[in-house]
């Protein structure tokens, strides 16, 4: 697997994806995306500085949701940005449409990403 948009099934999620992407890409100076995945399990993992210095991954999710992993980070104080689930490595934000997507929120957090890794 080669590509980002081989990483979705659902045209939804997809949507979710790219939305998300974009945001990484123009938050991040310098990111490198490396593609992930076998028949069950496929995400892209975005580092700065070689693949193992990972910031922030984006993955497909059941019933046409996308999630955004992030990492260097246990918790947040925000209204509307609220973990799903309970990561070891990586924290995740669950997104059921790409309205709920809301860009300066997620540069938000992606600040305290940024702040936060020692890299």
């Amino acid at each position: 697997m080669s590509s980002f948009n081989e990483i979705f099934k659902n045209p939804k999620s997809k949507e979710m994806g790219l939305r998300l992407k974009k945001i990484i890409n123009t938050h991040f100076n310098t990111i490198e995306e490396q593609i992930y995945g076998g028949a069950k399990v496929k995400l892209a993992l975005y580092s700065r500085d070689g693949k193992n210095n990972v910031l922030c991954g984006i993955q497909e999710s059941c019933a046409a949701s996308c999630l955004l992993y992030v990492h260097h980070i246990d918790s947040i104080d925000h209204e509307r940005l609220k973990f799903s689930g309970k990561g070891k490595h990586a924290k995740r934000l669950k997104f059921n449409d790409v309205k709920e997507i809301n860009e300066e929120d997620v540069h938000w957090l992606l600040t305290k990403v940024d702040e936060n890794a020692p890299f």
